[in-house]
């Protein structure tokens, strides 16, 4: 395989997901990028840089290659994450996202994103999202967060105790893969409702 899939991290469990670099595809006017824990763990850990980047690379020159490897992956699962570190870079990528979900309905699909301009284009386009692709809308402080289709959100409670996720936030679980597999957690968010995660 061209691109480099990780089976899992002690956050996610055995998830496979597909990353690329932070900061580059990530939008530039949320300071999150101060506090992201995959540019640190990209500082402390050159062969995850180097992966990310490999992945960034293979999408760029030969995209081909890069979705037909996303969807290998994905054909081979029941559950799959897009961008741990990173973000959906354009439309078109999403409309591939799109694609692969639509292909692998057995495969259920995981993808937080502060593209939310991205997002609303393209379902502004296309109506909806197919029902394995869990597409959650990430807030941060002092980002403005336009979400007309009403999608899930995710939010972040800060180190001193605030966050601008509303009261009935539900809590993460703290393991994609034991809330996946019992049915809980983001992976069964509705429209309108919110996920709030610990700031780490």
């Amino acid at each position: 395989m061209t691109i480099k899939v990780s089976h899992g991290n002690s956050k996610m469990g055995d998830i496979e997901s597909v990353s690329l670099p932070s900061g580059i595809t990530c939008r530039k006017d949320c300071d999150c990028i101060n506090k992201c824990y995959a540019r640190r763990l990209e500082r402390i850990r050159p062969s995850v840089k180097n992966s990310y980047k490999h992945n960034l690379e293979v999408l760029q020159n030969t995209p081909d290659i890069y979705w037909r490897e996303v969807e290998a992956s994905v054909m081979m699962s029941r559950f799959f994450r897009f961008h741990v570190s990173g973000d959906i870079p354009d439309e078109n990528y999403l409309h591939r996202m799109i694609w692969v979900a639509e292909k692998n309905p057995h495969c259920q699909i995981l993808c937080f994103t502060k593209k939310h301009e991205i997002v609303n284009a393209v379902l502004d386009s296309c109506g909806e999202l197919p029902t394995n692709l869990h597409l959650i809308m990430s807030g941060w402080r002092g980002l403005e967060m336009h979400n007309p289709h009403n999608l899930p959100e995710a939010h972040v409670r800060y180190k001193d105790g605030t966050t601008t996720a509303r009261s009935d936030a539900k809590p993460c679980g703290g393991n994609c893969t034991n809330c996946a597999l019992v049915e809980e957690g983001c992976w069964t968010l509705k429209n309108g409702e919110q996920v709030v995660f610990d700031e780490h």
